[in-house]
């Protein structure tokens, strides 16, 4: 009799990176013997990442460090396999999806694991029909991969992770760059995969758009891995969790907004395919959240914005120039160590307004570190404390809970908080629960136009709610 073996095995593992006393991963035991979807939680730093580096084979062929125990797939120890091998059978999906795209035109990118594994014209022909009417690619196949929208390269970037069939899937962070109507498309996507025998693990701070799906839930804190037979588990847990049912939330109501004068003003703004006739005012002491899908054109206006692109028509007013907070924070830092990157400023600001931003933010202590060395929630924190030295009128932040777990999502609200006392601050935000913690006011673009705008109080959340409820189904 053939006896089937686990899909992944893993008995008393442990990792460290060089150099460091504490283990990253500390005595972790599990099996997946069948189709299932596991949802990887823990706070930022936990051991997550290292986690799924663990099953993708980058420990150890590409991140150097220590291990102990065993880590089989499919019966083979990780170690005695080649890599060819391991990706053939674990696909990844990661949080920036453009950090695994290989060619410059999405066509392209979706054959490119199949020629270099050999694959006939034919079969590659079949493959690529197949993705595409699994996940309707029509709109997005032959065309230039950074034409497309964030929600279009997470599409691109799972079919890709699908041609070579694997019988496991790892998500890091898929939610984080995706609307709400996309987040909920996902769901149906990851059953899916489930139905068709491939087994998921998604990590993800935000849980909303698996509510009801998991199997069993992993939770890492400081390496430790604890395992949640149920979804219902879980949720009755102690961990300190973002939420399963956003439109149930409560939050505490804000004090009442006292706008000041206008920081910015836009008339008839238009960009070809993209913005219609915007034309919106932007007040000191207030935070204005621009909402809509993925491709609406939000960050298309704050670029306008800060004059980083032209509008085809219409015009801008600021008193100086915006300070502009980017989605991705690697492209906005520049500095030799954490202190450096906060003097770098046309006016420098003086050593002791540093040290007091730097404390504020819980970074004195990685004062000496080069910005690079931060992990995602720290490298925040730090483009924050570049606003607060700065001496723009108004600050603009392009998703700034983008892969934050809750800590991490309400010491940046405080910061807003901070910042609203003497600036103007647009936030471009997809996280339903960040918004309602920090918006005096929320504008809705939807097909390159102001659809809403509305202040969010508590008499308007059945309005807010309906917003994303739409947005939803627009996917549909």
């Amino acid at each position: 009799m053939c006896v089937l073996k686990p899909l992944i095995q893993v008995q008393k593992y442990s990792f460290s990176y060089p150099g460091e006393d504490q283990e990253a991963l500390q005595n972790i035991s599990f099996e997946i013997d069948k189709p299932e979807i596991i949802l990887l939680a823990g706070d930022s730093g936990s051991g997550k990442s290292t986690f799924l580096k663990s099953l993708n084979g980058l420990i150890p062929d590409l991140v150097e460090g220590k291990t102990k125990g065993e880590r089989k797939l499919l019966g083979k120890d990780y170690e005695a396999l080649p890599v060819y091998e391991i990706s053939q059978n674990v696909g990844n999906v990661f949080q920036n999806p453009r950090s695994q795209f290989f060619t410059l035109n999405s066509t392209a990118e979706m054959v490119f694991a199949m020629e270099n594994f050999g694959f006939s014209k034919e079969k590659m022909k079949m493959r690529l029909e197949e993705l595409s009417g699994a996940f309707s690619l029509e709109k997005i196949l032959d065309r230039e991969i950074f034409s497309l929208s964030s929600g279009e390269c997470q599409i691109l970037s799972l079919a890709t992770s699908l041609v070579l069939k694997p019988k496991i899937l790892l998500f890091d962070e898929p939610s984080a760059n995706l609307d709400y109507g996309n987040a909920m498309r996902l769901k149906k996507i990851i059953q899916n995969l489930k139905n068709m025998e491939i087994s998921v693990i998604v990590a993800d701070h935000r849980f909303y758009y698996l509510n009801g799906i998991l199997d069993r839930v992993f939770l890492i804190q400081k390496g430790k891995l604890t395992i949640f037979d149920r979804e219902e588990d879980f949720k009755n847990s102690n961990y300190d969790t973002r939420s399963f049912d956003l439109f149930h939330l409560t939050t505490h109501p804000k004090p009442e907004n006292q706008k000041g004068e206008i920081a910015a003003h836009t008339e008839k703004i238009c960009k070809k395919g993209i913005l219609e006739k915007i034309s919106l005012n932007f007040y000191k002491h207030e935070v204005a959240v621009l909402i809509g899908n993925n491709g609406a054109g939000k960050t298309t206006f704050a670029k306008i914005l800060t004059g980083g692109i032209s509008p085809d028509e219409g015009k801008t007013e600021t008193k100086n120039l915006p300070f502009y907070i980017m989605q991705d924070s690697d492209y906005q830092l520049f500095g030799t160590s954490v202190e450096n990157e906060l003097a770098i400023a046309p006016i420098p600001p003086k050593k002791e307004d540093i040290e007091e931003v730097l404390k504020k933010l819980n970074l004195y202590e990685l004062r000496e570190r080069h910005p690079f060395e931060l992990s995602g929630g720290e490298k925040q924190r730090l483009q924050i404390g570049m606003a607060l030295l700065s001496t723009s009128d108004l600050v603009i932040f392009d998703e700034p809970t983008s892969g934050l777990d809750v800590k991490s999502m309400n010491a940046v609200a405080k910061c807003i908080h901070e910042l609203k006392k003497t600036r103007a601050l647009i936030i471009i935000s997809h996280d339903y629960e960040f918004i309602r913690k920090i918006a005096d006011r929320v504008i809705y673009l939807k097909d390159g136009k102001v659809e809403n705008d509305f202040l969010l109080k508590e008499e308007n959340i059945g309005q807010f709610n309906q917003i994303f409820k739409e947005m939803e189904e627009q996917y549909e």
